[in-house]
């Protein structure tokens, strides 16, 4: 079995790299301290330690200590979706506020599925458009611009 068309072992190297990179990272940038008075680098450095570790359990389970194989089927568009979906999200809500970043955003992405129902887009965009006003506008009160030149403060 090619290990390179396993995706688990892809998808563990891709969890082992984010492990060791947020290690390296917490413990570059953050003071460690020590385990009497922890300093902020230790939860960063936890966390990249629990990733590491998943990532070589599953990179081990891609070559072979599993029975079971999931061979990779790349497929460009569903990628594509999701990139420009979170690209097109940075692009428009400065320019033209949360609601339309987040419209762009989720009706964009509905174009990595396979079967696009327009209806479920719709009533998706608009709940979970209405959910993220009210928790990060509303809640937390964070300035978000909704629309150019209205902030609901």
């Amino acid at each position: 079995m090619n290990p390179v068309a396993n995706k688990d072992f892809l998808s563990g190297l891709v969890f082992l790299a984010f492990g060791l990179a947020a290690m390296v990272i917490a413990d570059r940038d953050f003071p460690m301290g020590t385990l009497a008075h922890m300093g902020p680098g230790n939860f960063p450095a936890a966390l990249g330690v629990v990733l590491a570790l998943f990532g070589v359990f599953l990179a081990a389970r891609g070559l072979g200590w599993s029975k079971t194989e999931a061979p990779v089927h790349w497929d460009l568009r569903p990628v594509g979706c999701i990139v420009g979906a979170m690209v097109a999200f940075g692009f428009v809500l400065p320019r033209f506020g949360l609601i339309a970043a987040l419209v762009a955003m989720f009706v964009i992405a509905a174009f990595a599925g396979r079967d696009l129902r327009w209806r479920e887009v719709v009533v998706l965009t608009v709940v979970m458009t209405a959910l993220a006003v009210g928790v990060f506008v509303v809640l937390l009160k964070l300035p978000f611009q909704l629309v150019p030149g209205f902030y609901l403060v």
